[in-house]
């Protein structure tokens, strides 16, 4: 079985803009792509118009998902107990797309690497 890996939404957004290196990356399928619900919802928000928000959904449908449940806000939770606090700056929609990394147990691949670098709990590729 394809090891899976969590992607998070910068990837994806870059792919849709015709970013070489995200397309690149997405194309080789070295793993099984998995996006979050944050990721969905970020996408879906970011749409101008009904054209691109169905073009995204098509896309969105061809990932695997990670559904946001109990669990994943539990580990949110701890996730900010941990980190908000101190010096490091993370938004939430990062801490969610972590903390999904951290309940299924995937690593997660972001082009956005300090949003997640000083989170322990997860691997980062």
């Amino acid at each position: 079985m394809e090891s899976q890996i969590l992607l998070d939404t910068n990837i994806l957004i870059a792919a849709f803009r015709r970013d070489a290196a995200a397309i690149d990356f997405l194309s080789r399928k070295q793993f099984r792509y998995v996006i979050s619900d944050i990721t969905i919802m970020e996408l879906l928000a970011g749409c101008k118009t009904i054209k691109r928000r169905n073009e995204i959904e098509k896309v969105i449908e061809t990932y695997d998902r990670a559904p946001f449940n109990e669990s994943v806000v539990q580990k949110a939770i701890s996730l900010i107990r941990r980190y908000s606090v101190r010096q490091y700056s993370i938004h939430l929609p990062d801490l969610l797309i972590a903390a999904t990394a951290f309940h299924y147990q995937l690593p997660l691949k972001s082009f956005n690497t300090k949003d997640f670098e000083f989170i322990r709990e997860i691997e980062l590729l």
